[in-house]
């Protein structure tokens, strides 16, 4: 039987064909899935990141009663101080004028020493000018709060860029502390214990969301006079840093579902449910972990730890 080695050609040349569109077609395919994919992580990723920023925002605007009452203490009193001031400034107008008035119309050293002697009694001018320094001191200090409460402010209201920066976990933390100080002054007292550290790479406003979030919790979870401690350290593998209340504790119960998103324990109205879930986001996103050891009517402690890796010296 002869083979028809021109059919068997075509049918193989025809399989190669259809083989190669087939795999062309799938290759599209393949390609067009991996954008679709592409866009939707990017979704993903913008949804993420605006999910965190109204967590900020929420978490600012439950601050913002806090924040103005202590911004208002100092301008409180700056403006007293301005008021202290300006009658003070009258007193010493008043000396130099009645001084110069005695001088003009008797120019004697005898009667101008007396003169001078009596107007310093009358208007008490080195009180005054005692009182001037303190009354300055006191204004430059109160407009030095101000400043920092603004620029904490600020720091934890940014939207940090996409690309990581140089951190400083001590100074971020001491501006959450500072951030939360209205509100934990009356009721707890913070104890710290910042050691030194190495800077790291990551985004100082998402870490200071977490230090605020952590700082707050355990704020609410002490009674009166309760304490908060709050320590860093670098051992050999990470940078730890914690937050110890003397609270009531986490249930076992509660305490498996933390960090997931919109549980709260809270009343409605006054938690989102989502705090320790974005703060749960943001350390993995800095190669971390965060844990949580609690136990009924002894307290709570949250360990926030980065890798070295990402120390600034390792890059």
């Amino acid at each position: 039987m002869a083979i028809d080695y021109k059919a068997a050609y075509e049918r193989e040349r025809k399989i190669r064909k259809e083989s190669e569109q087939l795999l062309e077609d799938k290759s599209r395919e393949l390609y067009a899935s991996m954008e679709t994919l592409k866009e939707t992580v990017a979704d993903l990723k913008a949804s993420q990141n605006q999910l965190v920023q109204t967590e900020k925002m929420a978490s600012l605007g439950v601050l913002a009663a806090g924040v103005a009452h202590e911004i208002n203490n100092p301008i409180g009193y700056i403006t007293s101080n301005f008021n202290s001031l300006k009658v003070a400034f009258e007193d010493i107008r008043s000396f130099i004028e009645e001084l110069k008035i005695d001088i003009e119309s008797d120019s004697s050293k005898e009667k101008t020493s007396s003169t001078w002697l009596k107007l310093l009694k009358k208007y008490d001018l080195i009180f005054l000018l005692d009182d001037f320094i303190d009354l300055s001191n006191e204004t430059s200090e109160g407009l030095e709060r101000v400043k920092q409460i603004v620029a904490d402010l600020r720091a934890f209201a940014r939207e940090d860029t996409a690309e990581k920066v140089i951190v400083d976990i001590n100074d971020t933390l001491r501006s959450s502390i500072n951030i939360l100080e209205n509100q934990t002054k009356y009721h707890a007292s913070i104890v710290t214990r910042l050691t030194e550290l190495p800077k790291i790479m990551g985004f100082s406003g998402k870490l200071g969301q977490v230090f605020t979030n952590l700082i707050a919790n355990a704020n609410q979870a002490v009674d009166d006079h309760g304490s908060i401690h709050i320590f860093t350290e670098k051992t050999d593998t990470d940078i730890r840093i914690s937050v110890q209340d003397n609270g009531h504790g986490i249930s076992e119960e509660n305490m498996q579902n933390l960090f997931t998103p919109f549980f709260t324990t809270k009343p409605i109205g006054e938690g989102t449910g989502l705090g320790l879930s974005i703060s749960h986001g943001i350390v993995e996103e800095h190669s971390g972990t965060i844990t949580v050891s609690s136990e009924l009517n002894v307290g709570t402690i949250f360990t926030v730890q980065i890798p070295l890796t990402q120390a600034v010296d390792n890059e």
